[in-house]
């Protein structure tokens, strides 16, 4: 991955821990400002600040519902007169649920739903509209999963969402390439997150499994996708628009149980 040093403002969505906090770190370290959003500004502040300290970037911590337009439009704006032009979106913010088809509420599918695919779509294209204006050359990485690749039990609104993602990142790479801004998606396997991490506790995975199911034998860790994030969003991956791109230890790949 590059070392070069990079500028511009960064926005990632879902920043407050986990691989949205480690995306967050990697875009400072390189240089570039960086809008860290979470539900509220206060849970994106404690990492807003540690970045701004260590890194000496510009930081701003937002909250903002990304299921909710005028949320979305708000924050995005306020982004933007802070810290200035928007020039890198990614698309982190998500809610997982495991639960059986039979047994899923319709609530909770369309929690999933709005969060997982209706924010994206409404925070790229309010990114992608403010990169038009101001005629930025920008990049909008969306985080997908392999479950959106392959049927896993008990993932119907979590899976279906993802999918839906890995889908709409290629149309958008399509809408978007004559306006200079290239989409592309991260499809993360199993990454060491507290999600993860409670998945685990609360019985619903079995770790032992999943590293034997790896065939890299271990679970991946947030600098991992962070890396990934890093260099397709740069000028490095210039040629590179609409792919999803696997950082899953050859999950996929691997056709055995």
């Amino acid at each position: 991955m590059s070392a070069e040093r990079r500028h511009g403002v960064a926005v990632v969505t879902g920043a407050s821990r986990g691989i949205g906090e480690a995306i967050a770190e990697r875009l400072a370290s390189k240089g570039m400002s960086v809008a860290c959003v979470a539900t509220s500004a206060a849970n994106a502040e404690g990492v807003a600040r540690r970045l701004a300290d260590e890194h000496g970037v510009a930081t701003l911590a937002v909250g903002m519902s990304v299921q909710d337009q005028d949320s979305v439009n708000d924050a995005m704006a306020h982004i933007e007169n802070v810290l200035g032009p928007i020039s890198v979106l990614v698309n982190n913010a998500g809610i997982a649920g495991v639960v059986s088809f039979l047994d899923m509420p319709v609530e909770s599918f369309d929690k999933i739903i709005a969060v997982n695919l209706r924010g994206v779509f409404l925070c790229a294209q309010a990114a992608a509209r403010r990169m038009v204006a101001s005629g930025t050359r920008g990049a909008i990485v969306n985080i997908g999963s392999v479950t959106g690749m392959n049927g896993l039990p008990k993932r119907i609104g979590y899976g279906a969402s993802k999918a839906a993602v890995h889908h709409m990142t290629k149309v958008m790479a399509l809408d978007l390439v004559e306006h200079g801004i290239r989409v592309n998606c991260i499809a993360p396997g199993y990454i060491k997150t507290d999600l993860i991490r409670e998945l685990i506790d609360a019985g619903n995975l079995d770790e032992s499994l999943l590293k034997r199911r790896i065939p890299m034998g271990e679970l991946g860790g947030p600098a991992d996708v962070a890396s990934a994030v890093d260099w397709i969003s740069s000028p490095e991956a210039r040629y590179i628009t609409g792919e999803t791109l696997l950082v899953d230890g050859g999950w996929v790949a691997y056709g055995y149980v």
